[in-house]
């Protein structure tokens, strides 16, 4: 994840800036745990980037499916219908004692255990774009993997297939890797609500309001069988955002000066006594102003 500032953004704090030039590796490390801070405590990822993300369909939203990033800049695929794609299996149980299948983000990742040594083989999606390529891949490999392409996937994009499953136990036992077969389009120039009841109305389709990523409409009803991609984010980090990152990471920066082992101490007829630091730490208040109109409370409370 992107830094929500540069280094020069944060040199225009004069604390910062001395930093900038006698430790910039520092500084660096407190700017990426200052937006760490920030996102999780607003529940937002600012920067522009893509998602892919699952949620549970129904014949007719009547409340809005969020997404989780937004202002939402595109909208490039809202697919239903997940289906087995590409069976895959290890038949040598005689050599291995575990076989597991994994799909990340970026490919397969074939994992087996053989007298206590693991093996791990990972396919990349860009090696192998298709179903069929990655199927051969996989029985070309030997050791007990074998893969079964099921009926009309051959040319499907394996980038399709459903990530973060977890890794699944192959070993003499077929495991399916699904892909969301089903795209489903806007509800353009069809009225916003059906009418006539849930069931009567055929029209299956969505509408998206872009600054809340909030999106209405009538999706096919199921458990995590709708799959959304889309781009969110700001291009440019509001300049309130960057203040706030600012501001947290010199009072990182400045935390950092404090003894915190010392509680009181004396010079002649002076004495100074610190704050007690064994509280929950708290943004500051200027920091939670700035963040104020960017936080998604829903995640934020709800989480």
């Amino acid at each position: 994840m992107p830094d929500l500032i540069t280094q020069s953004r944060a040199a225009q704090n004069s604390a910062l800036a001395q930093l900038a030039v006698s430790g910039p590796a520092y500084l660096a490390s407190l700017i990426s745990a200052a937006g760490d801070a920030i996102r999780r405590a607003t529940g937002r990822d600012f920067a522009l980037g893509s998602y892919t993300e699952y949620h549970n369909g129904g014949i007719y939203i009547r409340e809005p499916l969020r997404l989780r990033q937004f202002p939402v800049v595109q909208i490039t695929r809202v697919a239903a219908s997940p289906r087995g794609a590409l069976l895959v299996q290890n038949i040598d149980a005689v050599t291995n004692q575990r076989a597991t299948v994994e799909t990340t983000s970026s490919g397969l990742r074939l994992v087996r255990v053989a007298s206590a040594v693991a093996t791990t083989l990972d396919l990349l999606y860009t090696d192998h774009p298709t179903i069929a390529s990655t199927a051969s891949a996989i029985n070309a490999i030997g050791s007990g993997w074998s893969a079964t392409i099921r009926d009309g996937f051959d040319r499907w994009p394996t980038a399709d297939l459903r990530p973060l499953q977890g890794a699944m136990s192959v070993l003499n036992d077929w495991r399916d890797l699904e892909i969301y077969t089903e795209s489903i389009g806007q509800l353009a120039g069809l009225p916003f609500m059906p009418n006539g009841s849930d069931e009567a109305s055929s029209a299956i389709g969505w509408r998206l309001d872009d600054e809340t990523g909030e999106l209405y409409g009538r999706l096919p009803r199921g458990w995590l069988n709708i799959r959304i991609d889309y781009r969110a984010g700001f291009a440019t980090i509001p300049q309130a955002v960057q203040e706030a990152c600012v501001q947290l990471a010199a009072d990182l920066y400045q935390a950092g000066l404090v003894n915190n082992s010392l509680k009181k101490a004396t010079l002649g007829a002076s004495s100074v006594e610190l704050k007690d630091s064994t509280s929950t730490p708290q943004l500051s208040a200027k920091v939670r102003l700035l963040l104020a109109p960017y936080v998604d409370y829903a995640r934020v409370i709800f989480r």
